[in-house]
């Protein structure tokens, strides 16, 4: 095998914010914010690797910034697993928090894993000598703690602990990714508490803080409070339903922690934004910062791999139902409109109408050199007569596509999903025409999101193959397969980036921008 088929779908970048280098993939976010800058470490897999276990074997890599928009790499990763085999994290340094101690100096807790002990998962301490962490004693120590409550859970699955100071309490939380010891398999999956006053013993809570009896395993959890007196508890979930970062909310730390009634099930985006945590906002308490990661995939191989790209920081905030709500975050795309060139009016009109009554139309406009660069691309909704409409991506010249679309609901409400560019057939069609496509994990519906105003309009960012779409308090990650040649024998391989398309109707867009070759953070390594 070549080297170059080594690399997964290319990443958008060189080493930048996305990730520390193309070889490398960038995995789970834990984000600090220290005085008035943003401590963003986060997961990085070997070089060059693809699966379990060699690509778990994972390093904690930081960047910094003050602005969410100009970031500082570090030169050395901060956290390695240990060359020791029989170390607890000798196969891996996974998931963590970090956290400034009594002492005020910042601390990293993570989960060590380690084959030889059949997959044992534990939690280590490493600590630094000032409060911005400038460098850290590792290997990390095994943590101590009392009480029963770890009995309860299994042996494996004890890992990505999430830690912060709870005011009313005064004492440390640490809440813990597990699984019950006994009930139904697929659905044992739980949240343990413990507690300290120190950060050096901790005390289980003889019972676990969230048991819902829906899930396998609820990973990378993390619980805050917001001005509004809610508690939200997000954790991400590797399988349907609602796959994602999802969240409940709780009147207290303790719960019950309820699934939120806004049509979201909970999910701020979808199945490829992942292991998202945050931090406050700096001079915002009212706010979070988000940072979630979007999987590389192994064209050639049809499979989703752990680990992928950063996504765009995301600011979240809560709506005046105490609902969550999620949009780039500020300077974001300012940056990239002041670094990018618009498509010009004659190509792309700020005013599109399509009309097709009782068919499907699509509209491509001719983007030229725009094509293959990063694209910003903004559309409000002036009127909608139609089934649906949206936006076509990547089309083949069969018009195969991937589709963005929106579907009018109740009121001025609307649907919006992102749909595979053509869903597998059952066996006896795919025979009978010779259509034996791929039956992907995700679709045909990639991600839904039901009753979202467009108000604000549509915000759809295009890197590579990545695409990030925010609307109406929500968003959409995904990342694109590389173009396939069509199916017909007539058609060419010319691939179109983007389209307009709607269904049985008449829809009006106004406000129509596409901006190109811009960029969305500055980085200096």
């Amino acid at each position: 095998m070549s080297s170059t088929s080594l690399v997964p779908t290319p990443p958008p970048e060189s080493g930048s914010y996305s990730r520390v280098s193309p070889a490398q993939a960038a995995a789970d976010a834990i984000p600090l914010l220290v005085d008035d800058t943003y401590h963003v470490f986060h997961l990085t897999t070997p070089p060059f690797t693809r699966h379990h276990p060699p690509r778990l074997r994972s390093t904690w890599w930081r960047m910094r910034s003050k602005n969410l928009v100009d970031w500082t790499r570090d030169a050395e990763p901060s956290i390695k697993p240990s060359d020791d085999k029989t170390a607890p994290d000798a196969d891996g340094a996974w998931t963590g928090a970090a956290v400034l101690g009594p002492d005020g100096t910042m601390n990293i807790f993570y989960t060590g894993y380690n084959l030889s002990d059949n997959g044992k998962q534990v939690i280590l301490r490493a600590k630094s000598s000032d409060r911005h962490g400038t460098k850290f004693q590792y290997p990390g120590y095994e943590i101590t703690f009392n009480g029963d409550g770890r009995s309860k859970l299994e042996h494996i699955d004890f890992r990505d602990p999430y830690i912060f100071y709870n005011e009313t309490e005064k004492q440390y939380w640490m809440i813990i990714a597990s699984r019950l010891a006994e009930g139904p398999h697929w659905s044992r999956g739980c949240i343990a508490l413990l507690r300290s006053t120190d950060l050096d013993t901790w005390t289980f809570a003889s019972e676990p803080l969230y048991s819902p009896n829906d899930m396998f395993c609820p990973e990378c959890p993390e619980l805050f409070s917001l001005p509004n007196g809610k508690w939200y508890l997000l954790y991400s979930r590797f399988h349907a339903p609602n796959s994602g970062t999802v969240y409940r909310i709780a009147d207290s730390p303790y719960g019950p922690f309820r699934i939120p009634r806004d049509g979201s099930h909970g999910r701020l985006d979808g199945r490829r934004w992942y292991a998202a945590k945050s931090c406050p906002k700096a001079g915002d308490p009212s706010k979070r910062i988000y940072f979630g990661w979007t999987g590389d995939y192994v064209d050639e191989e049809g499979k989703w791999l752990w680990g992928g790209d950063l996504g765009t920081p995301r600011e979240v905030c809560a709506d005046e139902n105490g609902y969550l709500r999620v949009e780039p975050a500020a300077g974001i795309e300012q940056l990239f409109n002041e670094t990018s060139q618009a498509v010009p009016s004659k190509v792309v009109r700020s005013e599109v109408s399509l009309s097709a009554v009782g068919s499907t139309k699509a509209a491509f406009p001719d983007l030229g050199a725009a094509e293959t660069e990063d694209l910003l691309l903004h559309f409000d909704v002036a009127k909608c007569d139609a089934h649906a409409f949206g936006v076509l991506l990547q089309v083949d010249a069969d018009e195969k596509a991937h589709r963005l679309q929106f579907t009018p609901s109740v009121g001025d409400r609307y649907n919006v999903a992102l749909l595979t560019n053509f869903p597998p057939l059952d066996d006896f069609w795919a025979d009978q025409y010779g259509l034996h496509l791929l039956r992907p994990v995700d679709g045909p519906e990639i991600v839904r999101h039901e009753g979202v105003s467009l108000s604000g309009g549509v915000t759809l960012i295009l890197r590579s193959q990545l695409i990030e779409v925010f609307c109406g308090g929500r968003s959409i990650s995904f990342r694109l397969p590389l173009p396939v040649a069509p199916v017909t024998k007539d058609a060419n391989s010319e691939t179109r980036r983007l389209g307009w398309f709607v269904e049985d109707g008449d829809v009006d867009l106004s406000n129509v921008s596409i901006r190109h070759g811009g960029i969305l953070w500055r980085t200096d390594s």
